[in-house]
Order: structure tokens, then C-alpha cells, then sequence
């Protein structure tokens, strides 16, 4: 259950509880999130927070250095529940994932996976998340059944299948690794912009910019309206958050996260916060932000 805050600023992990959130910045020598607002209003001009980044020569290397991530997170936990995003950024990790079990360099076995998001009321079912996975993961690595923890779009109460699916997680100790891609507004998973922070699996409408640019994972014209997803907070509680972008495509949204306090405007700025997450870019999508890497 969400504690609801007074403070009309950026959420935080501390909510309702103003107390240990100063504790905290004073141990940290830092400023509450909602603090660091209030002084950027009235002026401030406050350090620029840079979340823990690794920036690789192209995609391929890039692709590489997340499967290898998923890989050791595997031999530490071979049971772990792992979280993967649709789309295009994700599709040669899964290619190099494949090659490695092929080799005999990783097992999947006994991992799981949860789903980490899904379009609703579709017209045309074939091209949704969950086939997109099937294609190029699921049965790509012979995952079973059993071991997809999938959401239920059909359900008569959503509300009720977001619950489930948060239950599924909590009963396996949270998500083991989440391994994330960027939305064009800035969005994780379909965590739009202006979302809540402390939000678990949720039903979302969807923005323009989703709308328009979610028509690429389509063959032909799709309407788009709402979608489910698991919420910031899944991501807060995960042991490790990847953030994978790749191409000058993303350049702006990436340079427009790296430049921002963490804020539920740009969802992707919640990186900056989360003690096991890491941005795994490519030179296209980092060239906006080199000044501030160093």
C-alpha cells in the first residue's frame, strides 16, 4: 500500500516518512529529493547526479556487455527471476544469449521470467510484447511454460491481475534483474511520464508519443490506447536495473536524462536513484552527454 506524502515534490523511497529521509541525506551528505526541487525553483544551480554508466563502441558491443551482465547475474543465482523489455535494442542480447547457451556458456534452466509490460485492447494480437519475447527469447532458449510469468491482458479485473503479478514477484524475493530499454519520452517499461515512482504493476493510458512511436513494432497501422506494466517501484526493489539505448536516435532523450534531477517527468531519470542500476550505451546514443562523463 502507498503511504501517501505531503510533499507535492519528486516521490521517493522515504514517503511519509520525512524523518529517515533526512537521516539519510545527512549520512549521504545530500539533499531530499524533494528539497533538491524546491532549490532548483527558487534558482539553485545543484550538481549534476550521473547515474553508474558504461558507454560501448556500437551496438553489437553493447548487445555483448548486457548478455554478460545477464550471464554473471545467472551463476551467481541460477534461479533468478530475470525481466526483459520488447522492442529492437534487445534483439541481438537475445541473439548473443542464445549463441551462449549453445555454447554451454550459460543455463537457463532454472530461471524465470516476468513480464515487464504489455499493449491492451489490441486489434491484432500477433505482434504484442509477449510474441515479440516468445520469437526472440522465450522460445529461442526453450524457456517452459511454466517458467513465464506472463500477464493475464484478458482478465476481467485488471486491477486484480496487476495484483497477481506483484504477488508472483514478491513471493520470489523481487526481480533478480530488470534489463530496460528507453522510450522516446523518456519512458521505462510503459511507465509514462508523470507517472507515480511508488506505483507496482499498474493499467496505463498511454501518451501521444508512445501511441505514434509504438507504431514501428507493427507491420502495419495499430491503434494504440492503454497498456500494462510493472511500475518504478518493481525497479527500486530489483537487485539490478540495466538500462540499455543504443543509436543517435535516442541521443536527446538520453542528454535531456543526464542533465535532469530525478523526476517522474522523465521516468528514465530513476537510474540515478537506484543503488543496483547501470546504463549500458553505445557512442550514438552517449554523444550528447561526453562532457559530463569525463
Amino acid at each position: 500500500m502507498k503511504n501517501n506524502c505531503n510533499c507535492p515534490y519528486i516521490p521517493c523511497k522515504r514517503r511519509g516518512n520525512c524523518a529517515a529521509c533526512i537521516a539519510h541525506s545527512k549520512a549521504e551528505g545530500t539533499l531530499p529529493n524533494c528539497m533538491e526541487e524546491i532549490a532548483m525553483n527558487l534558482g539553485a544551480k545543484l550538481p549534476v547526479k550521473i547515474p553508474d554508466t558504461e558507454v560501448m563502441e556500437d551496438y553489437e558491443e553493447m548487445s555483448m556487455r548486457c548478455a554478460r551482465l545477464v550471464k554473471e547475474c545467472l551463476e551467481e543465482k541460477p534461479d533468478a527471476l530475470l525481466c526483459f523489455p520488447a522492442g529492437s535494442t534487445v534483439v541481438r542480447t537475445c541473439e548473443i544469449l542464445k549463441e551462449m547457451q549453445d555454447s554451454g556458456e550459460i543455463d537457463f534452466t532454472q530461471a524465470e521470467f516476468v513480464a515487464l509490460d504489455e499493449w491492451l485492447d489490441l486489434e491484432d494480437e500477433s505482434e504484442n510484447c509477449t510474441n515479440f519475447l516468445r520469437k526472440h527469447l522465450y522460445d529461442a532458449l526453450g524457456i517452459r511454460p511454466e517458467k513465464m510469468h506472463l500477464f493475464d491482458i484478458h482478465a476481467e479485473d485488471l486491477t486484480k491481475e496487476c495484483e497477481r503479478i506483484d504477488g508472483i514477484i514478491r513471493e520470489r524475493g523481487g526481480i533478480d534483474l530488470m534489463l530496460l530499454g528507453l522510450g522516446m519520452n523518456g519512458h521505462l517499461g510503459l511507465n509514462e511520464p508523470g507517472g507515480d515512482f511508488e506505483d507496482y504493476a499498474k493499467v496505463v493510458e498511454l501518451s501521444e508519443t508512445t501511441m505514434s512511436v509504438g507504431q514501428k513494432y507493427f507491420s502495419g497501422p495499430m491503434k494504440l490506447t492503454r497498456g500494462i506494466t510493472l511500475g518504478v517501484h518493481h525497479m527500486f526493489e530489483a537487485k539490478s536495473v540495466i538500462l540499455q539505448v543504443s543509436g543517435a536516435a535516442k541521443r536527446e532523450i538520453v542528454e535531456k536524462m543526464y542533465n535532469t534531477q530525478p523526476t517522474d517527468k522523465i521516468p528514465g531519470t530513476v537510474l540515478k536513484l537506484l543503488p543496483g542500476g547501470k546504463v549500458i550505451l553505445d557512442k550514438a546514443a552517449a554523444e550528447g552527454i561526453q562532457d559530463l562523463l569525463g
